[in-house]
């Protein structure tokens, strides 16, 4: 009787979990095309009649909540597993602000407060200081797992209609970046849209392309047009690039081109099922043209040696990926390689401006802090920086790999990363009114003998140059070249 009512037990409790194993893994499988899988198998044959595909990640020129909404929906499903995405970060009411003071780390009496609309008053024409006042909002104190972080006040009487961890996001993005931005304008969406598009029309001209289109990797609406439009052309094959200069699995092979591979499989059904062979281009990191964009501009942010014999570093930054991620993401291996490829001729460019004793290292703009990274496993720009201070360098420049053009991450989030410590730094500080897009917006700070330098994204003026070096990754698969 006994062995009979514990085997009862035992197989209850294994079909149950049983079950929960299958529920985990079905709503964690991994997709059926995997973009990992096509790039190394490296068919890039072009079979009949191509067409052409350029994602880009381009952030908005003004404010958009949903930009930022898509955002954080993308972290929930590709990095967060299921089901703790459909149980945590849900939308627990309505986040709100001072305007006027947006960095609050600690609970203050605002003197204004609103949404991420911009409205200062409830949807029953109530005040949000006065429900303060009422006590109807609760301060949300900064996280702890996410340095430089803010509060915020919640109103949780009723939904905001998205996650709160991205109406925060949107909060933050706008009344503490755009809002410091002259005339509210992040040159981000203009610049990426236009080398995208370039690349795609120069493309065109070089290659037998019939149609090509630029799909934007946040907005579903407008990829699956321009996805749709390229098919409709009549094409055999369909090559995707990205404007990412570097494949990872979390961004493209993981994420946008998958999303590619769905809206193909979605118009194939919709067309008695017609062949659509997809190629994966190299990525835009693998090409000459890309390399001389990039150090030449760090060329051009070096300053000369003032005195025979002085030291300097140079520091080749990288947007990166958490620990947890870049362990098994492409994205490491092939960083790593273009570092490779570049460090030499960064030191030769720093010895030719006069510099006796040169350094030139790969440091993370992100993800690398003691909170991410408390195992310090990946080396920080912020860490180079110090090194060099340390060593007493004259000069200590930094030049961005992944950021062809000025985002939200580049002007104000990294700095908070790479900045962090060194005199005469303000967090979240934003350019000056003055600033020319159309050429790199350079951050300078001194620190003792050494002079700290960001070179900032390459500049407007340097979009074609990027529209030629895409077309030259695209261009590989019709002349057959290997990928560095």
């Amino acid at each position: 009787m006994v062995i009979r009512f514990i085997w009862g037990i035992f197989w209850r409790v294994g079909a149950f979990l049983a079950l929960v194993a299958a529920g985990l893994w079905w709503g964690n499988r991994p997709p059926e095309w995997n973009g990992e899988a096509v790039l190394a198998a490296n068919d890039t044959k072009i079979e009949g009649r191509a067409g052409l595909i350029v994602v880009a990640l381009a952030q908005p020129e003004k404010f958009e909540p949903k930009f930022f909404e898509n955002f954080v929906e993308k972290l929930f499903t590709q990095v967060i597993p299921w089901p703790v995405n459909a149980l945590v970060g849900g939308d627990n009411g309505v986040v709100l602000v001072d305007p006027g003071q947006p960095y609050m780390i600690k609970r203050r009496t605002p003197h204004r407060l609103a949404d991420i609309w911009g409205r200062e008053a409830d949807v029953d024409g109530i005040r949000w200081v006065e429900k303060y006042r009422r006590g109807q909002l609760r301060w949300e104190k900064p996280s702890a797992t996410a340095r430089k972080d803010f509060g915020y006040y919640l109103y949780p009487a009723r939904r905001q209609g998205m996650r709160t961890p991205a109406a925060k996001a949107a909060v933050k993005a706008r009344y503490l970046y755009y809002a410091q931005l002259p005339g509210g304008v992040l040159p981000h969406y203009r610049q990426t849209v236009d080398f995208a598009q370039g690349a795609v029309a120069e493309a065109q001209r070089r290659y037998p392309i019939v149609a090509g289109a630029m799909a934007d990797a946040f907005d579903p609406y407008a990829k699956e047009q321009a996805v749709t439009r390229v098919l409709d052309a009549g094409v055999d094959t369909l090559i995707l690039a990205s404007a990412q200069p570097i494949y990872s699995r979390f961004e493209e092979l993981g994420g946008s081109f998958v999303g590619v591979h769905k809206i193909v499989e979605k118009w194939r059904k919709a067309h008695g099922n017609k062949p659509v062979k997809i190629v994966i281009a190299p990525w835009l990191a693998t090409q000459p043209a890309y390399e001389k964009l990039i150090l030449d501009h760090f060329a051009e942010t070096v300053p000369q040696a003032s005195v025979p014999g002085e030291a300097a570093t140079g520091i080749l930054s990288l947007h990166g990926l958490p620990v947890s991620l870049a362990s098994s993401d492409g994205w490491s291996g092939r960083s790593a390689a273009l570092g490779k490829r570049l460090i030499p001729q960064a030191e030769a460019i720093l010895r030719a401006k006069g510099y006796a004793r040169v350094r030139v290292a790969l440091g993370s703009e992100a993800f690398a802090d003691g909170i991410e990274d408390p195992g310090n496993k990946i080396v920080s720009v912020n860490e180079l920086y110090r090194q060099a201070i340390a060593a007493g360098d004259a000069v200590a420049v930094a030049v961005p790999l992944e950021f062809l053009a000025e985002n939200t991450d580049s002007l104000f989030g990294h700095q908070v990363f790479f900045f962090n410590g060194l005199p005469g730094y303000r967090d979240y500080n934003g350019p000056p009114a003055t600033v020319d897009w159309s050429k790199p917006y350079v951050r300078r700070l001194q620190s003792g003998k050494t002079l700290i330098l960001y070179a900032g994204a390459p500049g407007g003026l340097t979009v074609p140059r990027q529209s030629a070096a895409l077309a030259d990754a695209i261009g590989t698969v019709f002349r057959h070249e290997p990928t560095r």
